[in-house]
Parts: C-alpha cells; structure tokens; sequence
C-alpha cells in the first residue's frame, strides 16, 4: 500500500478514477476508501502499538466482514488499558458508582494525554518517513480522543469529509476477536497494481458488534425528546443488514455475549435512562419512540448518500427492526 501511496498525483487520480467508473461509486470516496485501508495497514503492522490495537465498529462490518454497504469514513481502534499503565483486570476491580465513575473519567483522561503525548508525534514521525505528499494530523478539538488524519487528497465531494478519524478509546472490549483482511475498492478491482493488495487486522468479531448495536437501540427506545444524534439511523440501517446475514443467527445462540455486552456498558458507560437491566431477551426494547421517528427518517434520508448498495425505504428498515425486537424477546428464538 506504501507504494500506491507514493505514486505520483496524477498515477493515483487515475487509479481512482478508472476504479470508480467501474464500480460506479465517487472518485472521492474510492480515495477516502484507499486512505483508510492504509492507516489500517500502518495501524496494525507498522504502528509501535499495533499488538496493543483491536479495530471495531461499523467500518469493520464493512471493510472486514461486507455486511453493509455503507460507506463508514472512521477507524474505531480499542486501545489496550495496559499501555496505560492498568493491569488486565485492574478495571474491573470492585467499586461503588461514585469510584468508577471516577476511575472511568481517569482511564478517558489517561487515554487523552497518551494519544497527544506519544500516539501522536509518533505518527506524525512515521508519517512523514512514509508519505512523500503533504498530509496533517492533529487532535480533534471536540473529541481528544480522536486523532484526524488529512490525507493527501485530489478529489473533493461535499458529501466525503477528506479526514480520516482514528477514534481511540481504552474503554472498550475486546472479547471475542478474529484476523480479517481489509482491501481497498482500488486493491479489489487492480490487485496486480499493489505490492500487497489486502491487510490482515485484529479485529472484534461481528456478532459483538450485532449486540452493541442492539443495546444501542435499546437505549435509544428510551429517549424521551427528539434531540437524537446526528447519523444514528446508521445503527438501524446496519442491524437491518445484519438481520439477512448468519451472524443474526450465531448472536442469537450466544445471549452470554449479549449479557458481556450489558455488564460492559452498565459498568463503563453508565446510565440510567438506558435501562440497561431490561436489555435481555424478553425485555428488550428496539423500537424507537414516536417522538423520535420524525428526526430519526429525516437523519436516515441524508445518510442514504453514504448507502453504496441498495438503499431500503426507511418504513422497511423500521418494520425489520420491530421484527428483530419480538425475535430477541423470544424465548424460542434465541
């Protein structure tokens, strides 16, 4: 990929421009696609920290497994609690609401200093030694705990931000991962152009990521005001996905992992509106509330640009979610 990377600018603008004619997509993004692959590369091989480094999230359902077909720009990287100085089992250690309240604030605070202090200069070094175009890198200001990566772009389009976000957080689980490759869109439709055409990364399984997204739900079912976060329906759109794949089926028979996911949240990620002691089979809740539904469609109507495969009618994706609600609190389903 380090090759790829240093060709000149008019050798990638044609890569990506003959990529995207062919699978019909914005040459933007085939190159947003291209740099994400890359740092994932860098991340898991090149990286001081890559054995301390497990990738998560919904790029990992798309780049990793192609469950969805949704363009996802940002890396979700677990970082290892040992490298900040914790031992394996240290949070988890018994302690009343107040104390891990404030052990959490510390572990997140520790985890700001270590991205600015160390994680940082240490890319911008090897960046450097690696690139041999203009990039930068910095500290979200609203998120310390992301690293933003601009890469060195050619195309613009108002719907792809031309920043790779590395979201970096120690609070996270590991259990269970596996080895999956990445490829690029490039890599897939030109492997003979790259030296080393797909990357192999640690990354967390997908039924985890089916239960993760399934509490998120669960907690939004509860929301008591419209204010719902900017490109949530992303969650409803990819437990749509997942629904028509095995891995439904393989979390289905696995509610101990459900129960990890719930112990997981309830201790490192509080709160009490979420209901967390209902998010079980029987009592779970997936369906969002009336007063959501408007902002919830209009959120899934701006996102569907980002939906690269077919796009489902928002009523469809509700009407599989009500499903996936009355299965999981099936007791002869699950």
């Amino acid at each position: 990929m380090n090759h790829i990377a240093n060709l000149s600018r008019k050798e990638r603008e044609e890569l990506f421009i003959v990529t995207a004619r062919e699978i019909d997509l914005p040459e933007a993004m085939v190159e947003k696609d291209f740099w994400v692959c890359w740092t994932l590369n860098y991340l898991f091989h090149f990286c001081p920290w890559a054995r301390n480094l497990a990738f998560k999230g919904g790029t990992s359902l798309s780049k990793c497994f192609g469950l969805i077909e949704r363009f996802s720009e940002d890396i979700d990287i677990i970082l290892d609690w040992r490298i900040l100085g914790y031992t394996a089992d240290e949070p988890w250690a018994e302690r009343s609401r107040t104390k891990q309240d404030k052990f959490n604030k510390e572990a997140n605070a520790k985890t700001e200093v270590f991205l600015r202090e160390s994680f940082l200069p240490q890319l911008q070094d090897d960046f450097s030694r690696l690139l041999t175009d203009g990039f930068a890198l910095y500290i979200d200001d609203a998120d310390p705990q992301t690293v933003c990566f601009a890469y060195p772009r050619i195309f613009t389009e108002s719907a792809i931000v031309n920043v790779v976000r590395i979201e970096i957080g120690a609070l996270a689980a590991w259990t269970p991962t596996q080895k999956a490759n990445v490829t690029s869109y490039a890599a897939q439709r030109y492997p003979k152009v790259f030296e080393i055409p797909s990357t192999q990364i640690l990354t967390v399984a997908p039924e985890r990521t089916f239960w993760e997204k399934v509490t998120i739900l669960h907690k939004e079912a509860f929301r008591s005001k419209n204010n719902l976060p900017l490109r949530y329906s992303r969650h409803y759109y990819d437990l749509y996905c997942m629904d028509k794949s095995p891995v439904k089926e393989q979390a289905y028979t696995n509610l101990k992992l459900l129960e990890c996911v719930v112990r997981f949240k309830d201790r490192f990620y509080p709160a009490g509106s979420a209901h967390y002691e209902l998010a079980k089979s029987g009592t779970m809740r997936l369906v969002p509330p009336e007063v959501c539904l408007g902002v919830l469609k209009e959120d899934y109507e701006h996102m569907k640009n980002m939906i690269f495969g077919a796009q489902p009618e928002f009523d469809d994706v509700m009407d599989c979610i009500k499903r996936l609600e009355r299965e999981i609190n099936d007791e002869s389903t699950t």
